[in-house]
């Protein structure tokens, strides 16, 4: 398979300055009916219309939208055809869709893997494919080289997957659903498609302006659900991590994705932004992938938009037992809510919570005190995920494949590999009830310094242990020795701090301007 499609990608074609009377233009493609046995999608127009709004908040007038029965091949085909007409150097063209993807078996005996991606429209039939409801990969590469010339900026995003397998599978009781049309893609035998001289584009080493970023992972399902809240609209979380790249804040008013702190949002922050957001988002279930080449790491795509007003409602907590409900009737951060799609669901009984995706967040939790640490935790890691650099410092959590569980008493290998200047490493775990465990340094650890370059810190190898559910390792790389917050963590070891701890890196981050690094990790531990 072609790494330019990962995930049904998104693609940017760039030139190296942008004229001060460039303009935006798009094509925002949505499908949301399908036939059985394709399940029918509920996020696509809600996506649309964020996707619109941050448009035009950036300027843009030049903007067509295809929905459902509108959006064909050879619609979508015209409508980048004409986009490239109207389109002037300098000009950015973007290229939205919304809907199923998949894959099937490839006619090119030259396709690596032997699989075709592809997009499934609204008139796609798995028993007799029309050529004029589908588009692969290939042919979409093609238009997008042959209609465009370099001096126009495309960016193709493409909220939907292909895979048709996953690394973790959601329990029954979710309201996420994947945007995937096939289970089993090698089910399916597409017919060709239209002969279009358009459609070809010279194989072998892509074009060196073209950017890449799937919605997940060769191996993942791309997801929509009730975001942010169980209660909220179904959005997919490849649009709405993207808004929340533009839109969030940390304390110094910087966008919690610019990560060197210069007040823009380069093409490689954003990245980075978004796979640290659709991880947290769906519990490491999905997350984005992407390849920019080293001239375009510092491209400035979008500016900056307003920042939402702050979210103060309580989480919404269904009791899953009478013991349960009796507790939630006490105070606390949260509105007990006897049906619907609640935030997390509790049973106080067998001590297990649940959030809105299915995955079990915390076990052992009989408590109204143990139920707040969750969802003070919970708060936590939402603001520190939206300030994560994972280009310059990651967290790697094994020996098994990420997202998997752990049992008690099960190894686990934790270490970080970090790129970049002499640099400091501190880390810290988040249990599933919001205890803080210092990780490292510890004694014996000597003083966390990492040297300059690509440096891989193994700090520990540990066992699964209570509390149970889901852990979230953080670590910081800071410029200098950071004898303040470790001092102040120390303080905090083995409580349920998870907020005061979130706020300590925050903090870290906004003195460091720019010159610090932050990553979450993430674990699933079960008795």
């Amino acid at each position: 398979m072609r790494r330019w499609f990962a995930g049904l990608a998104a693609a940017a074609m760039m030139s190296a300055a942008q004229p001060a009377s460039a303009e935006i233009r798009a094509l925002i493609v949505t499908v949301a009916q399908y036939t059985a046995p394709i399940p029918s999608l509920e996020g696509p127009p809600n996506d649309a219309a964020a996707l619109k709004s941050v448009l035009e908040a950036q300027g843009a007038k030049d903007i067509v939208s295809l929905s459902d029965a509108q959006a064909t091949r050879a619609s979508i085909r015209a409508q980048l055809q004409a986009l490239g007409q109207r389109a002037k150097p300098g000009d950015w063209v973007i290229f939205y869709y919304a809907g199923h993807g998949s894959q099937a078996k490839s006619r090119d005996p030259t396709e690596a893997d032997g699989m075709d991606e592809f997009l499934a429209l609204g008139g796609f039939r798995v028993a007799k494919p029309d050529p004029n409801q589908f588009v692969l990969d290939n042919d979409l590469r093609g238009w997008l080289i042959n209609f465009f010339p370099a001096t126009v900026n495309v960016l193709q995003i493409a909220d939907a997957c292909h895979s048709g397998t996953m690394n973790r599978s959601l329990v029954a009781a979710t309201p996420f659903k994947r945007r995937s049309a096939l289970d089993n893609p090698m089910a399916i035998s597409l017919p060709p498609s239209p002969a279009d001289p358009m459609a070809v584009a010279p194989a072998g080493v892509d074009p060196p302006n073209l950017v890449y970023v799937g919605a997940a992972q060769d191996n993942q399902f791309a997801l929509e659900g009730p975001l942010p809240r169980g209660d909220s609209p179904p959005r997919g979380l490849l649009t709405y991590a993207l808004e929340g790249a533009l839109k969030d804040r940390r304390p110094n008013g910087r966008l919690a994705a610019d990560a060197d702190d210069d007040g823009k949002l380069s093409l490689a922050e954003l990245t980075s932004s978004l796979e640290s957001r659709t991880r947290e988002l769906s519990s490491t279930q999905q997350w984005s992938s992407a390849a920019v080449p080293p001239r375009n790491e510092r491209s400035v795509i979008f500016q900056p938009l307003k920042p939402p007003p702050p979210d103060e409602r309580p989480i919404e907590v269904k009791p899953a037992d009478e013991q349960a409900a009796d507790l939630l009737g006490g105070k606390g951060p949260w509105a007990s809510i006897p049906r619907g799609t609640p935030d997390l669901t509790w049973n106080a009984k067998e001590g297990w919570v649940t959030d809105s995706r299915g995955d079990r967040v915390a076990e052992n939790l009989t408590s109204a005190e143990q139920l707040s640490g969750v969802i003070m935790k919970r708060r936590a890691i939402s603001q520190l995920a939206a300030s994560a650099n994972e280009r310059q410092l990651k967290v790697d959590i094994g020996p098994r494949p990420k997202g998997q569980l752990y049992k008690k008493g099960e190894s686990v290998d934790l270490a970080v590999t970090h790129r970049g200047g002499e640099a400091w490493l501190t880390a810290f775990n988040l249990a599933g009830d919001g205890t803080v465990q210092v990780l490292f340094p510890l004694e014996g650890d000597g003083d966390g310094r990492m040297v300059a370059g690509q440096t891989r810190v193994v700090m520990a190898r540990t066992k699964a242990v209570p509390p149970f559910g889901v852990d979230n390792v953080v670590a910081i790389a800071t410029p200098t020795e950071p004898t303040v917050l470790r001092a102040a963590l120390k303080r905090i070891d083995g409580k349920r701090d998870a907020m005061v701890a979130a706020g300590l890196v925050r903090d870290e981050l906004d003195a460091a301007k720019g010159q610090a690094a932050m990553a979450l990790g993430e674990l699933y531990t079960g008795p």
